[in-house]
């Protein structure tokens, strides 16, 4: 269950994800910039679903926002939020 997930739990989580699925994001920072050269658009979508399912939040089309997938820490901020609503 994702109910009780810390904010280090959640960042585990997600540079795990992007270290795997993006192999060059391995030792990104909080303040990488993931779509100047990190994520393409289809790895956004990816991306996104993948949140999604493992948080247990519906991704809505309001959610496309680039500042939420810009860096990880926008990311973490973003998984917070959608589960904190």
């Amino acid at each position: 269950m994702t109910a009780n997930l810390t904010h280090a739990e959640i960042e585990s989580v997600l540079y795990t994800y992007l270290s795997t699925r993006f192999p060059h994001l391995g030792d990104c920072a909080p303040t990488t910039r993931l779509l100047d050269g990190g994520i393409d658009s289809l790895g956004v979508l990816e991306l996104m679903s993948f949140l999604g399912d493992r948080f247990g939040f519906v991704v809505e089309d309001t959610d496309f926002e680039p500042e939420n997938f810009e860096t990880p820490a926008g990311l973490v901020q973003f998984i917070e939020r959608k589960r904190a609503a």
